[in-house]
Order: C-alpha cells, then sequence, then structure tokens
C-alpha cells in the first residue's frame, strides 16, 4: 500500500503526521484491498479540508471531510473511511456467495427439457 500525506498551506508537522499514522492502524484489517492511499490537507482562511483518494480494485473510492481544526478533520475523514472501506467489502464479500449464473441457466434448461416431453 502507496501511502501519500500532503498538505497545501498547512505544514505537515511530524505530530500531525504521527496522529494521522495512528488513524491509519484503525484501516489496518482493510489494507489487502487498498492499493493507493492519498491524503491532502488544506487550509483556507480558518476551515481545514481534507480529501482522501483510495485506490482499491477497479475503483476510486473519494471521501472528503471539512471542519474548522485540523485534528477534528482527520477524526471525521477517518470515521468516513472506515465506513466506506467496510461497505465495500461488505459487497465483495457479497458478490463471492452468490450462486454463479451457470448453474442457474443448467437447471432452467433442464426443467424445460422435462416439461416438453
Amino acid at each position: 500500500m502507496n501511502v501519500s500525506i500532503i498538505g497545501r498551506k498547512v505544514k505537515i508537522t511530524p505530530e500531525i503526521r504521527s496522529y494521522i499514522e495512528k488513524k491509519m492502524k484503525k484501516i489496518d484489517h482493510f489494507t489487502d484491498h487498498i492499493y493507493d492511499f492519498k491524503l491532502i490537507i488544506t487550509r483556507e482562511r480558518h476551515i481545514y479540508n481534507a480529501e482522501v483518494n483510495i485506490k482499491v480494485r477497479r475503483k476510486v473510492i473519494h471521501i472528503f471531510a471539512k471542519t474548522p481544526d485540523i485534528h477534528s478533520v482527520i477524526d471525521t475523514l477517518f470515521d468516513k473511511i472506515e465506513v466506506k472501506l467496510r461497505r465495500y467489502r461488505d459487497k465483495i464479500i457479497d458478490r463471492r456467495f452468490i450462486q454463479p449464473k451457470e448453474e442457474f441457466e443448467k437447471t432452467s434448461e433442464e426443467d424445460f427439457i422435462v416439461q416438453e416431453a
């Protein structure tokens, strides 16, 4: 997993970087699905914006958060990330257990042949 943390009009101090890394431990059980993780923190006047682009298999997940405090924006962003990644993982797991299309077609053809005879 490639991780990049970018600050625009905000200096990413070691304290903020360690806080982000601590929050990333929350999503460790999703890392097998994540290929690239890009976090961008910007500041406009008195409001901090944080957005993240997460590249997963065949999809890019984009999440955005905005608050007046840098620590709270990171908290809300990682809460949203956890929810989105959990939904993504559940969707993948649900698709694995659906009956394959081939088996459905075979049973329907056999029933049709029996009805004709």
